[in-house]
């Protein structure tokens, strides 16, 4: 059985030889009789390899001739082109924003840290629902209220979180917008996830958040631009439930005042002497 095993398999490779050959267009004389060895040892020889000083011609020939790089000439190239766009895109500086006659400065006299407040276009504008008097904030962002207590402001994260597109330390970015300047010193009231320290019977400090975050593993952990820092003129006492999501709203003096840890921002905004108001829950 081995050797019909052997033969068979020889006459197959040899039938599929002969079917390539005939596809790709070879004479048939070509091929030579499978017992004859000097035959196969001629066709299986592989052609001697051309010298050095004679393969280098060719290649500029070929070069030369149809305008085709050498292989590692492009990837140079591609990558110095890119290395240059990349510096011009990192120079440029931003377009100034331009503001309205009616534009205020509220804000612009703040000193942040270490960071430089940018002028915005903050423009008071009338609500035409409500007929609430507010400040319209480049073009995107409401901010209610006059900043006082009986009148806090009332922004939205996303206003808060606008702060990440120019103020990044650790990218020597350090500019605060002007709609973010104007809150610091102020009063502010704002809704948000409650996060509370664990294993404490009471505390004064907690967080505000955008997103649901219990702490630990369950939610989107807070970053320093969607997240504040809550120091309690009163304790919060441990409820009965071990880890609720809490919602609700706080009222203090917010701050602008960025926390530091190697150029990374750890936090950014604080709000002191801090008052829970209706519709929070105060259960750890």
């Amino acid at each position: 059985m081995n050797g019909t095993r052997i033969i068979w398999i020889a006459g197959a490779g040899l039938a599929g030889f002969a079917v390539v050959l005939a596809l790709t267009g070879n004479d048939s004389s070509s091929v030579q009789p499978a017992g004859s060895t000097p035959a196969m040892a001629t066709s299986t020889e592989a052609p001697s390899a051309p010298s050095a000083a004679s393969s280098a011609p060719n290649a500029a020939t070929v070069s030369s001739s149809t305008g085709a790089a050498n292989p590692v000439t492009p990837a140079k190239a591609v990558g110095a082109a890119e290395g240059v766009t990349a510096n011009t895109t990192a120079g440029e500086e931003k377009p100034p924003i331009v503001r309205a006659a009616d534009a205020v400065d509220l804000g612009l006299d703040q000193t942040i840290h270490d960071a430089k407040v940018v002028p915005g276009n903050i423009v008071p504008k009338k609500d035409g629902k409500t007929g609430e008097m507010l400040l319209y904030a480049d073009g995107k962002y409401e901010i209610r209220g006059l900043g006082t207590p009986e009148s806090p402001y009332r922004v939205s994260w996303e206003c808060l979180a606008s702060a990440s597109e120019s103020y990044m330390p650790r990218l020597q970015e350090r500019e605060i917008p002007q709609r973010i300047a104007l809150l610091h010193g102020k009063v502010l009231e704002i809704d948000g996830y409650q996060a509370f320290p664990l294993m404490v019977s009471e505390t004064k400090e907690l967080i505000v958040m955008l997103n649901q975050w219990d702490g630990c593993c369950i939610g989107v952990p807070p970053t320093p631009y969607d997240a504040i820092e809550v120091k309690l003129l009163e304790p919060a006492k441990r409820g009965g439930r071990h880890a609720a999501f809490n919602f609700g709203g706080v009222r203090g003096t917010f701050r602008v005042d960025p926390y530091l840890v190697e150029n990374w921002l750890v936090g950014l905004y604080i709000l002191e002497g801090a008052r829970m108001v209706e519709g929070a829950k105060p259960e750890l």
